[in-house]
């Protein structure tokens, strides 16, 4: 579990380690960092948008960071206040989850500076600043690069299975700490090789992810859905690897009923993810088509969440 130090500069805190590299390019201010120009621009909407940026500290070495800068409706402003601001916006909920994740062992991201300026007494501009995850790439694009042509010789074989293994207990531990991502797409989670076979998996795009003191079925299911939706669509993983994943989740080597009939129903989520994106990308021209989601488990009646 890490732990870390912040420095306040009016409204914007900034890790301690990076405190000296910000203060040095002028950015050690909320305005400043939230009005920064220039940047790779990678997300925009009216409400929110992503830069990376390109800093070089005075020992030469060069960072790279992701800015994150929310402008919430007036709407969401207005409720916050009848809510007695429980409601977070996506930056603050996304900073708190992203310390709270890393001291239950779920890494993320390296937390740099958060910031937050109210207007009128409501939320009106709030940033995230984190680091770049070096070295490490999107599941959804390692695997099939890794394991995605040819047969496979069983080092492959046998790395796969291991990334799928530790990709079920990490999940469940996410899950077991009463996380809900609600965007649990293999996109979301990254692996960061390390040292032989070693390698580390890290959780993004957090802005919308709640706690809870135990979490519903449903819950459960959307998420675990989600990722059986993108693993479906990737064709280094077969049917076979999707079961293995939820039953290492589950901690189980033989499905009991009561798992089997959870699997059907996030089989029955997974449908209408595959339904719902086909047609989005109906709108869309040149894009793959959706491949087939099913684990082969016949529907029957529901039974509770596994914890």
């Amino acid at each position: 579990m890490k732990r870390f130090e912040f420095i306040q500069e009016g409204c914007l805190w900034i890790h301690w380690d990076y405190h000296a590299l910000l203060k040095g390019h002028g950015l050690n201010r909320f305005d400043a960092l939230y009005d920064l120009s220039g940047g790779e621009l990678f997300k925009q909407n009216r409400y929110r948008s992503v830069v990376r940026i390109y800093l070089q500290g005075e020992d030469g070495r060069s960072h790279i960071f992701h800015l994150k800068r929310h402008h919430p409706p007036l709407l969401a402003r207005i409720r916050s206040v009848f809510t007695g601001f429980r409601i977070k916006d996506g930056a603050e909920n996304e900073w708190g989850k992203i310390l709270r994740l890393e001291e239950v062992g779920i890494r993320t991201m390296t937390p740099v500076a958060f910031g937050a300026f109210r207007k009128w007494g409501l939320p009106y501009q709030a940033l995230t600043l984190t680091e770049h995850l070096y070295g490490a790439e999107k599941l959804e694009d390692y695997l099939p690069s890794h394991f995605g042509e040819g047969a496979l010789s069983r080092d492959k074989i046998t790395r796969k299975r291991r990334i799928i293994k530790e990709t079920g207990k990490w999940a469940r531990t996410f899950h077991k700490a009463g996380f809900h991502h609600q965007d649990f797409y293999l996109g979301h989670i990254f692996i960061k090789p390390g040292q032989g076979e070693d390698f580390t998996l890290h959780l993004i795009d957090l802005q919308r992810v709640r706690e809870y003191k135990r979490l519903q079925r449903s819950m459960v299911i959307k998420d675990l859905a989600q990722i059986n939706f993108s693993a479906s669509q990737l064709s280094c993983l077969t049917r076979t690897d999707r079961l293995r994943f939820l039953k290492i989740y589950l901690g189980k080597k033989r499905l009991g009923r009561s798992e089997k009939d959870l699997i059907r129903s996030i089989e029955k989520k997974t449908r209408r993810i595959s339904s719902h994106t086909k047609k989005l990308l109906a709108r869309r021209v040149n894009q793959r088509p959706i491949r087939q989601t099913s684990l082969g488990m016949k529907n029957k009646s529901r039974t509770k969440a596994p914890f």
